[in-house]
């Protein structure tokens, strides 16, 4: 057949015209460039957009199957109530769990504060729940007991090596056996884990520890926090395919808004979600009473908590019983209570004793602990001052935003206005970038400190929490060499970030001569790295929680840097006792700060004078005090409190010669036997407790779920969903977006040639010859029609 048809049309064969290998030569040469380029920039958008994609549902695929049919949904902006969120199968979407009540019961004597928390939580779904939730404690906390108490049911937890105790805990949850599980991800954050807790079943959460009480310019505190700021994670996120065992574990584990990245592996686990206040106060959820027992040992001046309002009932004999004043308050800020001697009963010094007898299977416990407290003299004020060159870093990051910024503002500006005319200074604000106001630091003149103060006036809170570029310029700008200044870095953040271990290592090696001190700015500031950062630093830090107590702290701070440090501190035993003491290595002490440490003692006789030498101004000075133990019921936790100071100093250790080294793997052997002798949680220990019965059938499935925590006073929400480095969810949308459009424009760059080609040429054809017709080069003479 001859006959070819198209569309409906017949055409003879001979009258096709068909492409010659001409035509594909030249199609090949001007369409190839185009259509790579068109094909890269597709596949580029496809790629970003999945990945963004992919951030919320990886958070969904790898928890346990949840029955959306008999679930009620909502989103998190329709929570009303409720601390314990369970993920539903949808995306963003949850189904809450009330959030009943938070108690705290705390017993000072002396120097250590036990704290029993409780928490109630019910399970309102219809399903079986795996309870997650992080667990906001003070950064030196020796949490020494965990209860679950499931209806009836009491399970009590007990310490094993942190990889048996969570295969310990998987074994039980699969078997529908009720099992808690209590992990440390870092010193000041716990993650606590519940199974198989029935529909419609209370859980209550009972954790124990003990902690030091601060003692500093003639007043004793204690700190507890309730809540968190979000940690910043810094770093390239790591893909599921390429992380090891334990870190892929880790992260289908445990529910944070952050995927693991190259400098924070354990992500995931330091970052839950968190809710508004105001969605939360609706029912009553997220309250907390406290009550505290408080013998002090000294007749008090006064007993004031800054951020809560308290009643205070004197019991007599020096003991005094506070509550908050209205029965609960809402967890968004830290509760610190504040209690000062009398001026004519100021401790100068203090020792409190425990002795621990051998019982079975812990013969290494026994023996005598002491608490002990030294105050060096206060005689250096007359000393003369030398001239200071500071380096004030301020974190503009978006987790500073709200009261945060405010506070960080006014503590600067009032830093810079008590610098004298020979001191020289510089001021650098970080976020996602770093960037400071001066070249070098300049003097102390009226134009640079003006200049400095119109600067810190435009500051905003955005962006992410880049420290270690701002450390490193910090430290680099001052001369390594110079002895003729005081050389100091004040550094005024929240320390809302997850990489503190190399944060500290790079405070180790870049310090030189210089000194850090820290300003913990906040609701609720990451007191952790605070502390640790000034010790790593040689200096001493400050907490500033709210506007009205600005001037105050900072005040503090001024004393403390302008004031001569107690310097060369020794600390000598009475002949015949051995002491195992922390800190090894007793810190320059600023002004107003004591001596503490606490020690492990052995000897015949334990008596005679504890001495302590050092120089301050210039000047050689010692101070005595007589060694003598009573142990007694009121002295009890020492024990305790040693322990988790051992440990600290061993993990700083660590982080000098290197975890993976063989010095830190035998530091690891011995952290992981003191905190199994002494029953503590730990980076190498876990709390795990199982019930025996089996509660779930297999039949009926197991839903996992996540605890949000309430968003500080004065911060603002930032509903995080992807690791602060990357761009974000919407960010890789839009950069998909771009890219798609960018493809498009591909798509119709070879049309848009040529229909401008051919304008151009009819442009030129109005007043230029055809050079063809000039050549003689005509259709007619090449037998063109």
């Amino acid at each position: 057949m001859n006959k070819v048809m198209l569309f409906g049309q017949r055409f003879h064969k001979d009258d096709l015209m068909l492409p010659t290998e001409e035509y594909y030569r030249r199609r090949q040469r001007s369409g190839g460039p185009g259509r790579w380029m068109l094909f890269i920039v597709v596949v580029l958008a496809v790629v970003i957009a999945a990945i963004g994609a992919e951030v919320n549902a990886q958070e969904l695929s790898d928890r346990a199957d949840v029955d959306a049919a008999s679930l009620e949904m909502v989103t998190l902006d329709e929570v009303k109530a409720g601390d314990l969120l369970f993920i539903g199968a949808k995306v963003g979407r949850y189904t809450p769990a009330v959030h009943l009540a938070s108690e705290v019961k705390v017993a000072i004597r002396g120097l250590v504060a036990e704290v029993r928390l409780q928490q109630e939580f019910k399970n309102t779904s219809d399903n079986w729940q795996e309870a997650i939730y992080a667990l906001p404690l003070p950064e030196q906390a020796a949490v020494a007991g965990l209860q679950i108490q499931l209806g009836e049911r009491l399970i009590v937890g007990k310490v094993r090596e942190r990889k048996k105790a969570a295969k310990v805990y998987k074994a039980a949850r699969a078997a529908g056996k009720r099992a808690a599980l209590l992990e440390q991800q870092r010193p000041n954050l716990f993650t606590n884990k519940v199974a198989n807790i029935a529909p419609n079943e209370t859980v209550q959460i009972n954790i124990r520890y003990l902690q030091s009480v601060n003692y500093n310019s003639g007043v004793f505190s204690l700190r507890m926090p309730t809540t968190l700021t979000p940690r910043y994670i810094p770093g390239k996120p790591i893909s599921p395919q390429v992380l090891s065992g334990d870190e892929l574990e880790l992260v289908t584990e445990n529910n944070g808004w952050a995927l693991p990245t190259d400098q924070v592996p354990d992500a995931t686990a330091i970052t839950p979600f968190m809710q508004p206040a105001q969605e939360l106060q609706v029912l009553g959820s997220h309250n907390i009473s406290i009550e505290v027992d408080l013998y002090g040992g000294l007749p008090l001046a006064k007993i004031d908590s800054p951020y809560h309002q308290i009643d205070i009932d004197n019991r007599g004999d020096g003991r005094y019983r506070i509550q908050l004043r209205d029965g609960t308050a809402v967890m968004d800020r830290d509760f610190l209570l504040n209690w000062q001697p009398r001026s004519s009963a100021m401790p100068r010094a203090a020792l409190f004793g425990e002795k621990i007898t051998a019982e079975e299977g812990v013969e290494e416990l026994a023996g005598a602990y002491l608490q002990v407290m030294l105050l060096p003299p206060n005689n250096g004020t007359g000393a003369q001052r030398l001239p200071r060159e500071v380096i004030y870093v301020i974190d503009t990051s978006g987790s500073m935003s709200g009261n945060s910024m405010r506070q960080a503002k006014e503590s600067l500006t009032l830093a810079i206005a008590r610098l004298h005319s020979n001191d020289r200074f510089n001021v650098i604000e970080f976020n996602s970038t770093t960037r400071a106001f001066f070249p070098r630091p300049v003097a102390a003149s009226a134009e640079n400190i003006h200049s400095a103060r119109q600067e810190i006036e435009s500051l905003n809170a955005e962006g992410g929490t880049e420290m270690a570029p701002a450390l490193r310029m910090a430290f680099g700008q001052q001369m390594q060499d110079d002895t003729s200044t005081v050389q100091q870095v004040v550094f005024i953040t929240d320390g809302a970030v997850g990489n503190e271990r190399a944060l500290f290592e790079l405070i180790s090696q870049s310090l030189h001569n210089a000194r850090l001190f820290t300003v913990g700015i906040g609701s609720a500031p990451n007191n952790h790295f605070m502390r640790k950062a000034a010790q790593f630093g040689r200096g001493t830090f400050v907490t500033i929680g709210d506007t009205s107590e600005v001037r105050e702290r900072m005040q503090t701070l001024f004393t403390k840097l302008e004031s001569p440090m107690a310097t060369d501190l020794q600390l000598s035993w009475p002949p015949g006792v051995v002491a195992d003491a922390y800190p090894k290595r007793i810190p320059d002490l600023y002004s107003g700060e004591p001596m503490q440490i606490v020690a492990k003692v052995q000897g015949d006789q334990l008596h005679g004078d504890i001495q302590l030498r050092g120089r301050m101004a210039g000047k050689q000075f010692v101070r005595k005090l007589a060694l003598k133990i009573e142990g007694s019921s009121d002295t009890m936790g020492i024990g305790s409190v040693w322990a988790r100071s051992k440990i600290e100093a061993l993990r700083d250790q660590q982080l000098q010669a290197g975890e993976q080294s063989d010095a830190g793997e035998a530091l690891r052997e011995q952290i992981l036997q003191i905190a199994l002798s002494h029953q503590l949680a730990s980076p190498y220990t876990s709390f795990v407790a199982v019930e025996e019965e089996v509660v779930r059938s297999a039949e009926e499935k197991l839903s996992r779920s996540s605890v949000t925590n309430m968003v500080a006073k004065g911060q603002v929400l930032q509903r995080q969903a992807y690791p602060q480095t990357a761009i974000g969810l919407y960010g890789q949308l839009l950069a998909a977006a771009v890219l798609l459009t960018l493809a498009a424009i591909f798509q119709r760059g070879r049309v848009l040639r040529v229909n401008l080609v051919r304008t151009l040429r009819r442009f030129l054809r109005g007043f230029l010859p055809d050079p063809r017709q000039l050549s003689g080069d005509s259709p007619v003479e090449r037998g063109g029609v």
